[in-house]
């Protein structure tokens, strides 16, 4: 069983890595067992991303435990729909930016986050993501939907007991940088 878990893993990798090259980017898979980075890419600019590969041969949910939501790093979901042995079959792909591996996209289940494929269907081949990545990580979101989205990220935080300072350090802001998020988070809920 865990020789099958490793070749899902290693195949996805350079799988993602295939297309990488195909679109033109520059990347290097990682070494290592226990990583959360597979593949770093450095751009023409040199503006560097990083990715997690996450796999699964069944088709409902991938595992998030150890990700880290931070600026230029993505989850990149594959998933083989129970084809994993059928090489004229092609896995869905999902490109996620981390700091959206928050509610509404991830589910506990017996203490495991998880994140369901039937929730991951607006990312489904967002390569652009990748490739127009801007220095304010917005991805064409309104100012609004990046307050929503990183505010969730600290209520994700809160969630597992993470104080006000290791929120920011997690989030690599300062204490008044998450006061104004905070702020302008409950002034467009209403909160």
């Amino acid at each position: 069983m865990r020789a099958n878990t490793f070749n899902t893993g290693i195949a996805s990798e350079y799988l993602i890595l295939s297309k990488l090259y195909r679109l033109e980017l520059e990347a290097y898979i990682t070494q290592g067992n226990k990583k959360s980075i597979d593949i770093r890419v450095i751009k023409e600019n040199g503006e560097t991303l990083s990715i997690d590969v996450k796999a699964v041969r069944g088709y409902s949910s991938l595992v998030v435990n150890n990700v880290e939501q931070k600026k230029n790093h993505f989850l990149v979901f594959v998933i083989y729909n129970n084809k994993f042995e059928n090489l004229e079959s092609h896995p869905d792909i999902y490109i996620v930016p981390s700091q959206k591996i928050c509610e509404p996209l991830v589910s506990t289940f017996k203490k495991e986050k998880r994140v369901m494929k039937g929730k991951l269907a607006e990312y489904k081949d967002k390569w652009n993501l990748l490739t127009e990545l801007n220095s304010e990580m917005e991805f064409n979101e309104t100012a609004e939907q990046k307050i929503i989205a990183d505010f969730n990220a600290v209520l994700q935080l809160r969630k597992i007991n993470y104080n006000r300072e290791r929120i920011c350090e997690h989030l690599s802001i300062n204490e008044n940088e998450l006061k104004e998020l905070e702020i302008e988070y409950n002034r467009i809920t209403g909160n």
